[in-house]
């Protein structure tokens, strides 16, 4: 009995860890096999049940009689001792017999004994050969425990395939190469009062693709990076984004970079578009800070992860495919450093802080500080119309800007910036703070900004962190929006909701470009890590120098998917 119920236990093993040692592609070995498991998974529901029978037949002094079963019974036939019913499943393999029956001669002589058990899974076994170098058949006797062999030799077999498989998975071959997207669809509505519509005038509804770009990124050689991205929603289509190339493991300074990237400044700057929390960056990114250039800098992090630092120098000026023409000015500087002096259970409690600086030298001495609210869609317009009939495109048309000082004469500026982002599981609290020193005309103007923001999980995650690059990291949803059956719905993806108050002054003595506050609410939410729909809605208070404060409503949906 007990031989018989290893036998079955180790044929049972040896198919669930690898049933590609007893079968192979031919539709009729797979039926054979089919068979055999399901003979054998029959053996074990009547060996268990046997099981059961001989310990109740334990517990009394003398064999209780064995009571025949009922055929016909579809839910299964019982065996009576006395007070109690034991019950065999359907499907029984031997019909009217117990399973006494089959292992032992109670009533008689056995339908099927230990050696019959073995040699039906010994024969079957026998019949296959393991696939492989160096592979054998497979068989035993009635008296030699070889399954128990012949598994572990299988199991040693497939460990040593999966090392295999891994060792080649891990090893990088180079040059190699990733390719990315992501595009953003957008639509927004617009109201302005009597004021707006007078300074801006007339604002149009729309509908746009505010990003779709392709990337490629990879290695050459173990320590060469290379990115290489276009995006084709933007102005003037097809432009240049992140084009670079860097070598890391450089002593003292890292890794360093060369091309064109987001330079080094601003916790909104660094951090991808992919992952803000509203549809734009607040009224500060525009004016204050660097962005992409084309230049030359360095990065690198601290080994506790605690700290990072990075510098970079680059030409100012840039078309959209980062080209800069320019014999007076047209360089800066940025440099940024982070610092994360709370870090707790796995980043879903941390604290951020950092501060940065950006110079300027515009090209020509002549710069515009200038932004729009917190929204944006636009289209272009038609341009000349050759002999085909069909106009190329010509100007592009969208949300104007709100404030703007005009073209101005600066030989340089300086912007200091401070960084915060504070998580605490749902809740995240993000603020910037800066101020842009003017030198124009023998004086120093003095123009602040500042942002505030708060968001909240509805459904309990978090704002990821890469401590790597000090920037706000992808939102892994706890579960994937799914839906499955009369409309119900067990996954509900990720809930964000937030809101934003921002602020820019760009009036100060001699420069005069007014002053813009923006009130924020917005609402996310994340079907999946790679897919997420976004609701904003925008109070936009503007005070341009030559018109009364006005007031402008906007509200944009968008769809954005990126892999």
């Amino acid at each position: 009995m007990l031989l018989a119920f290893r036998a079955l236990t180790a044929a049972a093993v040896l198919w669930s860890v690898c049933p590609s040692a007893l079968c192979d592609e031919d539709d009729t070995d797979k039926a054979v096999l089919k068979k055999l498991v399901e003979r054998l998974d029959s053996l074990e529901k009547e060996n268990q049940h046997l099981q059961r029978r001989l310990n109740a037949l334990e517990e009394v002094d003398e064999p209780s009689e064995v009571s025949e079963v009922a055929p016909g019974d579809d839910e299964g036939r019982g065996i009576q001792d006395g007070s109690e019913s034991v019950s065999v499943p359907a499907g029984w393999l031997y019909s009217g017999t117990t399973p006494a029956n089959v292992f032992s001669g109670i009533d008689g002589a056995p339908l099927l004994t230990e050696s019959d058990v073995r040699n039906i899974v010994a024969q079957e076994v026998e019949s296959r050969q393991f696939s492989g170098p160096g592979a054998t058949a497979v068989s035993w006797s009635p008296e030699d425990p070889a399954i128990d062999a012949t598994q572990t030799q299988k199991i040693t077999e497939l460990d040593a395939a999966f090392k295999a498989l891994q060792d080649k998975m891990n090893k990088k071959t180079y040059p190699n190469v990733t390719v990315n997207g992501v595009f953003q669809a957008d639509a927004g509505w617009v109201h302005q009062d009597t004021n707006s519509e007078k300074q801006y005038g007339q604002i149009q509804d729309g509908s746009d693709f505010r990003r779709a770009r392709l990337s490629a990124k990879g290695s050459v050689t173990e320590l060469t990076n290379y990115f290489f991205q276009m995006d084709f929603g933007f102005f003037g289509r097809p432009t240049f984004t992140d084009v670079w190339v860097e070598q890391t493991k450089v002593p003292f300074f890292g890794n360093v970079r060369i091309g064109q990237w987001k330079q080094p400044f601003s916790l909104e700057v660094v951090s991808s578009f992919r992952y803000t929390t509203f549809m734009e960056r607040s009224v500060l990114f525009q004016p204050f800070t660097p962005f992409r250039h084309l230049g030359i800098g360095f990065y690198n992090y601290s080994d506790d992860l605690s700290n990072t630092w990075a510098a970079s120098v680059f030409r100012s000026g840039q078309d959209q495919y980062g080209a800069t023409l320019s014999s007076d000015g047209g360089y800066g500087t940025a440099e940024r450093l982070t610092w994360v002096p709370v870090w707790e259970d796995e980043g879903k409690h941390y604290l951020h802080l950092g501060m940065g600086h950006f110079f300027n030298a515009p090209p020509a001495d002549t710069v515009n500080f200038r932004t729009i609210p917190e929204f944006f869609v636009g289209a272009n317009g038609a341009g000349a119309v050759g002999t085909s009939g069909q106009a190329v495109p010509g100007a592009h048309h969208g949300t104007p800007f709100f404030v703007a000082t005009g073209n101005i004469d600066v030989p340089c500026y300086n912007v200091l910036g401070s960084e915060l982002l504070w998580v605490n599981g749902p809740v995240s609290v993000q603020s910037e703070a800066m101020v842009n020193f003017v030198s124009n005309n023998n004086t120093t103007s003095v123009l602040p900004g500042a942002y505030a923001q708060v968001g909240y999980f509805l459904t309990g995650e978090h704002r990821p962190y890469d401590r790597k690059a000090g920037a706000i990291d992808r939102v892994i949803p706890k579960s994937n929006l799914t839906f499955a059956g009369n409309c119900c719905n067990p996954g509900l993806g990720a809930w964000e909701v937030a809101g934003r108050w921002s602020y820019l002054d760009l009036n100060d003595q001699a420069i005069r470009g007014g002053t813009i506050m923006d009130y924020t609410a917005g609402v996310n939410w994340y079907w999946n890590p790679y897919t997420k729909m976004v609701f904003n809605y925008v109070h936009s208070i503007s005070d341009a120098p030559t018109f009364p404060e006005s007031q402008t409503d906007l509200f944009g949906v968008r769809a954005q998917v990126d892999f």
